[in-house]
């Protein structure tokens, strides 16, 4: 009966409008209620809470997806100008919700869901777990709203200590709350980037809010005009996951579009470590399946950077693409409903990020292909049937016409298949150069942090080979060694052909693959570290694998991992660099240093962060009457803040040089950087401020805010 009481309790809600409590009871019943009347229809019997959580909020969020379109086309069909609007939408998700709950009860299912979760009799033992996985979020919360970074730094510690704990002792972290751990984790870790900030945080990030926003106002979705719109706008404009997605959710919840994005896309990005170790407890074991998800969590150009974090649109086709893989290596549904739900998060993924997508798809065509040869050249094949010749066209199918349709998202892949004709080059910011780079000056905490992301590099490195070359000894299946061997193809063409990182960028590439490395880390770490007890044992005299008294069941090996594991996160957090005053690394942990630092440390900060000044700057610049004949800014406002909250098309915006003069009715805007700080950014460099001003004698300055300004330079005489 959840089904129908959340559905009433959502309209109640948005029916009274009654701050927070709608924001509140409409997020809950749009992210798990649809989802979860879809999944009953599928009768998953044996599926454990985790799952049920996982596949509820991706059903939900591609049936909000589809559902926002179909409401769009169907209501712009009939006429009405704005179908993004309250009451089509409530109409259409609540119809569908409760139509899906009576054919539940009519058809009698009404038999529970074996949930395989139970503390019955055990809440005094995890409720000290449970007390300190609540605080380790409050305290990074706390911490980076007061900008305290004691407090930041507890926190931090404490996440550290959970890691080694979990090896040490299953008393106080029960195997059945990692799942809360990890979880509780990446909530800690998310907060301390995006709560730094009450805007838009990231460089993807206003672009995606920009054709939001157009979404939004216009209150339907449709194509851009191509005349004032660049065709990176067109491509971001086409996927359905920051357009419609955040759309119906601001809609139905009545909220701001900036607190969407701070709450919805961070939810959905602290589940992708969930299903990350739903894919790795059931091949390698809950421990390994811990210690590989953190070591994905603990990776800061995989999850808590400020990158990862800024991409909306790859944080949802990251969830569905791990859910893909989980259903090609998971055994526990039956083929057709697996199927069902593989065409679904398909469906989904190919309308929320384009180029997982064609991963996606290549991993399709590879296990599909793998799997005739296996059923040609055996007797027994190795593959089930998942992936039928029906499902894999439908996939290409769906996936091409809707990127026909839209146009955009094609073109862009011209772009990238243009990149093997390029040759094989050293391009600037390759992968080469990313790996190599040669620290500015070498410290204390330098040396601490390049070598324990040598120590990480070398543990992936041998989980690789372990993997490609005795897989048997890993214990991993077919399939799921065929997805990394594509994951490290990928990888090694991002350090071979060095044009490929510089579209995406190497560490956002590495951040990808990690999806899909992560148990490599762990696995390579065994493998090393048994090796090397082999040795010692020989030289020393004969030593079981596990060194330590059996009577204590701790794996001497994996608490050595895990050790690591954990300083490795206080490198990749800078905590190492914060103790031992090293160079600023852009988290919560070096705010206060920002102000005094040098102005290329300012330069990138910018890059990320936008200042409140900025904001109200460029609302006002969006509101001004009349169309000027061109507007002005560095490259730093024109990629940022221009474009999310002023709203203004980049193509309608020209980079400010040392050399510009401003045309007759146009107007230059200057932000906090080029005020306060006195730097211009350039897309390839910055100069000082004071080389603009005598281009600015003949303009007037029409508005301030101390530390922004906008400037008009009116028709000579």
């Amino acid at each position: 009966m959840v089904i129908p009481i959340m559905t009433f309790l959502a309209n109640i809600a948005i029916l009274l409008d009654i701050p927070i409590l709608r924001e509140t009871i409409v997020f809950v019943f749009l992210s798990f209620i649809p989802g979860f009347a879809i999944l009953r229809l599928f009768r998953l019997k044996e599926t454990s809470f985790l799952e049920t959580i996982l596949f509820s909020v991706a059903l939900s969020i591609a049936f909000v997806m589809f559902m926002g379109l179909l409401v769009n086309e169907l209501y712009l069909f009939l006429g009405f100008s704005q179908p993004l609007s309250t009451i089509p939408l409530t109409v259409a998700i609540s119809a569908f919700t409760l139509a899906v709950f009576f054919v539940e009860y009519i058809h009698n299912f009404s038999e529970t869901l074996k949930l395989k979760t139970s503390f019955e009799g055990e809440l005094k033992n995890v409720l000290p777990l449970f007390t300190i996985l609540f605080l380790i979020p409050l305290l990074s919360a706390l911490g980076v709203l007061y900008l305290n970074v004691f407090v930041i730094l507890i926190a931090d510690a404490m996440i550290a200590a959970l890691c080694v704990l979990s090896v040490v002792s299953r008393g106080l972290v029960p195997e059945k709350l990692f799942p809360l751990l990890i979880f509780s984790i990446s909530i800690a870790l998310v907060c301390q980037v995006l709560l730094t900030s009450k805007y838009i945080v990231g460089y993807d990030a206003n672009l995606e809010y920009f054709v939001f926003r157009l979404t939004q106002i216009n209150g339907h979705w449709g194509f851009l005009s191509a005349n004032v719109n660049s065709l990176i706008t067109a491509t971001y404009n086409s996927m359905l996951s920051i357009t419609l997605l955040p759309a119906v959710y601001s809609v139905l919840m009545g909220a701001q579009g900036d607190i969407v994005f701070k709450i919805l896309y961070p939810f959905i990005f602290c589940l992708i470590p969930l299903t990350l170790y739903q894919i790795c407890e059931k091949k390698f074991g809950k421990l390994i399946g811990l210690l590989s998800t953190l070591f994905f969590i603990f990776t800061s150009v995989a999850f808590f950077g400020v990158t990862p974090l800024s991409l909306n649109r790859e944080i949802v086709g990251e969830f569905f693409l791990l859910l893909t893989v989980f259903l090609l290596v998971s055994k526990t549904i039956p083929v057709t409903k697996r199927r069902l739900l593989l065409i679904t998060f398909g469906a989904a993924l190919f309308v929320s990020h384009y180029s997982l997508a064609y991963i996606f798809l290549a991993i399709v065509a590879v296990v599909f292909i793998a799997s005739k040869v296996s059923a040609f050249a055996r007797a027994k094949p190795i593959f089930d049937d998942t992936l039928n010749a029906v499902t894999v066209l439908l996939l290409f199918v769906m996936t091409f016409s809707w990127y026909a349709l839209t146009s955009a998202p094609l073109t862009s892949l011209k772009g990238v298949f243009a990149v093997f004709t390029i040759g094989l080059a050293p391009a600037k910011g390759s992968a080469t150069s990313t790996l190599l780079a040669t620290p500015k000056a070498f410290t204390a905490a330098t040396w601490i942090n390049l070598l324990l992301t040598s120590i990480s590099y070398l543990f992936l490195a041998i989980g690789v080979l372990a993997i490609i070359l005795r897989p048997k000894g890993t214990g991993i299946s077919v399939q799921h060694k065929l997805i990394i061997v594509i994951a490290i193809v990928i990888l090694v063409s991002a350090l071979v052909i060095p044009h490929i990182a510089s579209i995406l960028g190497f560490p956002r590439v590495y951040g990808l693959a990690l999806l899909f490395l992560s148990p490599c880390f762990v696995l390579g770490g065994q493998a090393l570290l048994v090796t090397i007890g082999k040795v010692w044992m020989k030289i020393k005299r004969p030593l079981k694998r596990q060194i330590a008294p059996k009577s204590k069941n701790i794996d001497i090996v994996l608490l050595l991992i895990a050790i690591v594991l954990g300083a490795y996160f206080l490198s990749q957090v800078g905590f190492v660099n914060r103790v031992t005053e090293g160079s600023i690394v852009y988290t919560a942990l070096d705010f206060d240093k920002i102000a005094s630092s040098a102005p290329q440390v300012k330069l990138v900060f910018y890059n990320a962060y936008i200042p409140e000044q900025d904001v109200f700057s460029a609302v006002w610049l969006s509101s001004h009457e009349g169309s000027p004949s061109a507007i002005y800014s560095d490259f730093t406002s024109e990629t940022n803040v221009l474009t999310s909250y002023g709203l203004i098309p980049r193509n309608l915006i020209s980079i400010i040089t040392n050399s510009t003069i401003p045309l007759p009715d146009s107007l230059v805007y200057l932000s906090r950087l080029n005020v306060e700080d006195n730097i211009i950014s350039t897309s390839g460099g910055s100069f000082n401020s004071s080389e603009i001003q005598p281009n600015l004698n003949g303009s007037d300055l029409v508005y301030s805010n101390g530390n922004g300004e906008i400037w008009f330079a009116a028709f000579p005489g």
